[in-house]
C-alpha cells in the first residue's frame, strides 16, 4: 500500500511540474501587471473549473501582501447560495518583475502556475500556462455583457476551451 501511495505522489509531483512555463506563440501573460492595484478582492463570474472548484458559488479570491514580499492568496466559497462561507488558504509570489506570472500553493508541496493575461480597473482574465484552466475575475459580482465577452475572448485567444466555461452564480 505504502508504495502505490509514493508512486502516486511521485506522479501528482511530476505531473505539477511539467505544465510548460515559458511563453511563446499566443500563450503570453500580460506585458505588466500593477501588483498593488492587483491586490485585494476579485469575485470569481466564470471559471473552467478544476476538482477543488467545482460545485462551488459566490466565489473570490483576496490577495493580500505579506511583510515577506509574498501574498495571502485567499479563496472563499459557499456550496449553495444561502450556505455558510468557506475560505481555504493558500499563498502565491511572483514570477517576475512584470508581475504576470504567478505561482500559488495552498497544500504543501503542491503549487501551481498561473498567469494574469489582462487586468484593468473591473476585470482580471487568469489562466494556467498550458491553458488547461482559465478564470474571470471582476471587482463587483456582476460586469457588463461587452466586458465579459471579452474576456472570454482573451481566454481562447490563449488556448483555453471557454466551451468548458462555467458561470459561478453570486448572491
Amino acid at each position: 500500500m505504502r508504495a502505490i501511495l509514493v508512486t502516486l505522489l511521485a506522479l501528482t509531483l511530476a505531473a505539477c511540474s511539467s505544465a510548460p512555463t515559458r511563453e511563446s506563440g499566443n500563450r503570453q501573460a500580460a506585458a505588466q501587471v500593477d501588483r498593488e492595484r492587483f491586490m485585494g478582492r476579485w469575485y470569481i463570474l466564470a471559471n473552467v473549473p478544476y476538482f477543488a472548484e467545482r460545485d462551488k458559488v459566490a466565489s473570490y479570491v483576496e490577495y493580500v501582501p505579506r511583510a515577506d514580499g509574498r501574498v495571502d492568496d485567499l479563496y472563499h466559497f459557499r456550496e449553495t447560495l444561502d450556505g455558510p462561507e468557506k475560505r481555504w488558504e493558500g499563498v502565491a509570489w511572483a514570477l517576475d518583475e512584470r508581475g504576470s506570472r504567478w505561482r500559488a500553493r495552498f497544500i504543501w508541496p503542491f503549487s501551481t502556475e498561473f498567469w494574469v493575461l489582462h487586468t484593468d480597473d473591473q476585470v482580471a482574465v487568469v489562466a494556467t500556462p498550458d491553458a488547461e484552466l482559465g478564470w474571470i475575475y471582476a471587482r463587483s459580482t456582476t460586469l457588463d455583457a461587452a466586458v465579459y465577452e471579452d474576456a472570454v475572448r482573451r481566454l481562447a485567444a490563449f488556448g483555453v476551451d471557454t466551451g468548458k466555461l462555467v458561470r459561478i452564480p453570486h448572491p
